[in-house]
């Protein structure tokens, strides 16, 4: 059965490009457009085995996301990793998340960290070595 993942983006585009570069990869994807559109959508499908959780966004952003999830019961166990264009000097561990990916997305290290996250065996990178400006994906 192929890996679910959902991802938490109020940029369209990047959850459509993610999306579609996942799905490709292999893995069924979920997508919604803040926190709270992704606690409706947690509500009616089984739990992804990862989130990509863009950490700005209006409505609900990823700290408030990130703590109603951990009140969840249901949901506390999901690896999250963030994405973010202000992540500074953030860590996992210190945002009790997975792990932390930079914006604009680099799709290997996507790739390499949703591999990792899910303890799944290694598989060639999709992107070619050297990436063109189409494989970052940016927003906010």
């Amino acid at each position: 059965m192929a890996h679910s993942i959902l991802i938490v983006d109020d940029d369209a585009d990047t959850r459509s490009l993610l999306g579609a570069f996942l799905t490709d990869q292999g893995f069924v994807v979920c997508a919604a457009r803040n926190g709270r559109h992704a606690f409706q959508m947690l509500e009616r499908i089984a739990p992804p085995s990862l989130i990509l959780l863009d950490y700005k966004m209006p409505v609900m952003n990823g700290t408030q996301f990130l703590a109603a999830k951990r009140r969840n019961l249901r949901l506390q166990a999901i690896p999250v990793i963030i994405m973010s264009a202000w992540t500074r000097e953030w860590t996992g561990t210190r945002l009790d998340v997975a792990d932390v990916l930079s914006k604009p997305v680099d799709l290997d290290r996507l790739l390499a960290l949703v591999t990792r996250t899910l303890a799944l065996p290694e598989v060639p990178v999709a992107s070619s070595p050297t990436q063109s400006p189409a494989d970052s994906i940016s927003a906010g």
